[in-house]
């Protein structure tokens, strides 16, 4: 099920909070729980009904495995069943039609490739569940019940794209008595929040989303001008599409009574490559240093094995986000970059403003090979930024630029001054764009809605945002990281 869905926003979304404040009433909380690990399983098998079998047997997996550590502490062989168990099957659905097709290259074999479909966020709640169970293995996570722990994984707004939340930042409140009953402030903010994530989804990165999808399989026609914005216009989509999503679990968690980690930052005021990463998808980051970056070794053994770490961190990175050379190279490429920072600390110029700019531009060409099909399509890309000159073409790409919201413009002009059409689109595209720039340059959705969320023209603005955007949940598109 999608949050930027009318059945979601109408029935689920409702009906899960109804029931879970109603179920509060009883003494016994387990009623409530069980109530919203049912709406939990509902919420992910409504996609497809035999995904559920994976997300129960991964659940059942490694809860057996954290029970016996119960009573086998510290076991290592423990620890290694549980890690080659939730990888293998990471590795199966994940990347197993990958091996087979290098190996068939490669080696020359011939080995039959499955037809295996990706269930949404395995990525996610694998991570979620191999922290815990090493968490349990260093005695840093405590034993929880059958019902507590099905609800810290698969509690709806952050089971199929993250955040990756730890069991102690979910669990302690689920065991608290504050969120068993409604906060009127809770959830108008949490409501505001998920609004204005809503509106970063449908009315920005969808938005953007039809020229990059348009001129992504349009490359060969592309000339200079035209390959930059569509970069551009994939790093905002990119951006926009996730931290929307984000937005939106953590405003529905706050309804809830839950608090879910943050995982964007305003990541594009970064200077460096690596502050970058400590904005965007941070809690992919943290998992990333808690359980690798610092168990090789972290900073601890010299410059060198440093370099090597963040390599191999980021080369995980870009493997985790999906089975594609293009994934390992861009990976590859964020880790050569702080690997530079590392090495040349000082190779820094001194107006911050032109450290961000070269950040967000190396950034945003790095996320050009992330979006790209294949290497072959990445370097015709980049052959386009660099050598493809200005052919005009970018007066046919903003063509594109047909929404509901113009429609009514672009028929009047069509009728009654043809010749003003260019120029039209050309404005839609520079007015999206300042819109984005404006949005990515401006606060935080939690800091405004902290600030003005409450005033007239906050309530305004949100209620303005929330018409917009259910108007136009009839172009209902998936998130981009459903694909990672």
């Amino acid at each position: 099920m999608l949050f930027n869905s009318v059945i979601f926003i109408t029935i689920f979304l409702p009906a899960a909070l109804l029931g879970w404040f109603l179920l509060q009433r009883l003494e016994n909380p387990v009623y409530a729980k069980l109530f919203l690990i049912c709406m939990s399983f509902w919420f992910y098998g409504y996609y497809n009904i035999s995904y559920l079998w994976i997300l129960a047997a991964s659940l059942a997996f490694n809860y057996i495995l954290s029970t016996l550590m119960k009573f086998r502490e510290r076991s290592r062989s423990l620890l290694s069943i549980g890690i080659l168990g939730n990888l293998s099957l990471l590795f199966y659905f994940k990347y197993y039609n990958f091996f087979i097709d290098n190996c068939n290259f490669f080696l020359h074999t011939n080995i039959q490739v499955e037809k295996i479909i990706l269930p949404l966020g395995i990525s996610f709640f694998t991570f979620q569940q191999l922290s815990f169970i090493i968490e349990r293995y260093k005695e840093t996570a405590p034993h929880y019940s059958l019902i507590d722990y099905c609800f810290f994984i698969s509690f709806f707004p952050q089971l199929i794209a993250g955040p990756i939340v730890l069991h102690s930042e979910l669990l302690p409140q689920l065991q608290e008595r504050n969120c068993r009953r409604p906060a009127a402030e809770n959830l108008y903010d949490g409501f505001s929040l998920f609004i204005i994530g809503l509106s970063k989804k449908v009315l920005l990165a969808d938005s953007l989303a039809v020229l990059v999808n348009a001129e992504y399989d349009n490359i060969m026609a592309l000339d200079t001008p035209s390959a930059w914005i569509v970069i551009f216009f994939y790093m905002m989509e990119l951006y926009f599409d996730f931290s929307g999503y984000c937005d939106m679990a953590r405003g529905i968690g706050k309804m809830f009574g839950f608090y879910i980690p943050e995982n964007f930052n305003s990541p594009f005021k970064a200077s460096s490559v690596r502050e970058f990463w400590r904005r965007w998808h941070i809690t992919l980051s943290r998992f990333l240093s808690c359980y690798i970056y610092f168990p090789l070794g972290g900073s601890r053994r010299g410059k060198g094995r440093q370099c090597f770490n963040l390599l191999i961190v980021f080369l995980v990175s870009g493997l985790w986000h999906g089975a594609n050379w293009t994934f390992i190279f861009w990976g590859l490429m964020h880790g050569l970059a702080a690997v530079f920072e590392t090495l040349f600390p000082k190779a820094r110029f001194k107006w911050e403003w032109f450290n961000r700019l070269l950040t967000f531009g190396f950034v945003t060409l790095s996320f050009s090979i992330f979006r790209s099909d294949s290497l072959a399509q990445a370097l015709l890309l980049w052959k386009k930024l660099f050598t493809a000159g200005n052919n005009g073409f970018f007066a046919g790409m903003c063509n594109t630029l047909r929404y509901p919201e113009n429609y009514a413009v672009i028929k009047y002009l069509e009728m009654t001054a043809p010749e003003l059409l260019n120029p039209f689109y050309t404005l839609c595209l520079c007015l999206l764009a300042g819109i984005a720039i404006t949005a990515v340059r401006g606060k935080k959705a939690e800091l405004w809605l902290q600030e003005k969320g409450k005033s007239r023209w906050g309530i305004f603005c949100i209620a303005t945002l929330f018409v917009w955007s259910f108007i136009s949940l009839s172009q209902v598109s998936v998130f981009l990281y459903f694909n990672f």
